[in-house]
């Protein structure tokens, strides 16, 4: 039992199993909470919100873009080298108030 615990541990530690697709696929649930945490905190300091507000807007582009690269890489293949990436650049993506998910009103700028 300890040898599984510990050989479960290293696996899990060292990714050794985890390919770029499967990374980016773990990777969006956990982008996901961030939005959603950042969205539902009862936040008042405007500076805090206004790092929520950032936070919110990173992981909905990032979202955005992995969701094109797992795409991308299952119908093309990895991209192995600077040369490949080039020929196959990844779009510039935006976080749009208007996507799902959101949950409040954007916050009030203020005097």
């Amino acid at each position: 039992a300890a040898l599984l615990l510990a050989g479960g541990v290293f696996l899990v530690r060292s990714q050794i199993t985890v390919c770029d697709t499967d990374y980016m696929e773990g990777m969006i649930p956990h982008h996901s909470i961030a939005i959603l945490t950042s969205e539902r905190a009862r936040i008042e300091g405007p500076r805090v919100r206004e790092l929520a507000d950032e936070i919110i807007e990173a992981q909905r582009r990032e979202i955005k873009e992995m969701e094109w690269l797992i795409r991308d890489i299952r119908q093309n293949g990895i991209a192995h080298s600077d040369a490949e990436a080039a020929a196959r650049p990844v779009p510039e993506f935006a976080a749009t108030p208007e996507q799902p998910g959101r949950t409040r009103e954007p916050r009030d700028p203020g005097p």
